[in-house]
């Protein structure tokens, strides 16, 4: 009888980050989703796919709902302004995770 020979081993993780940032006027709770997966035949590389970022937006500290949240916001500044603002957000903090995560890409 042969032997069994173990050709290759992936890790894969499934990662969630909150965060907090102060905007002034609001503040925002994020959490930031991911599958970290180790790079095959290396030391310490990881390969991250960020599956989702999900806001929560809170006034004097208190959470508001979504679509009132949404409608303040473009009643301030603008029909149509939300969904490029909600995605600039996300675009920070999935940089915010990136840099902060101990599972590097280098």
């Amino acid at each position: 009888m042969s032997k069994i020979k173990k050709v290759q081993e992936i890790t894969d993780l499934s990662v969630y980050t909150s965060f907090t940032k102060d905007e002034g006027m609001f503040q925002i709770e994020a959490g930031v989703y991911s599958m970290v997966t180790a790079v095959p035949e290396t030391i310490s590389k990881w390969g991250h796919d960020v599956t989702e970022v999900e806001l929560k937006f809170l006034i004097n500290g208190k959470k508001v709902q979504y679509t009132g949240f949404k409608t303040l916001y473009e009643q301030l500044y603008g029909e149509d302004t939300f969904g490029d603002f909600y995605y600039k957000k996300s675009k920070e903090f999935e940089a915010a995770y990136l840099k902060t995560s101990p599972y590097k890409t280098k």
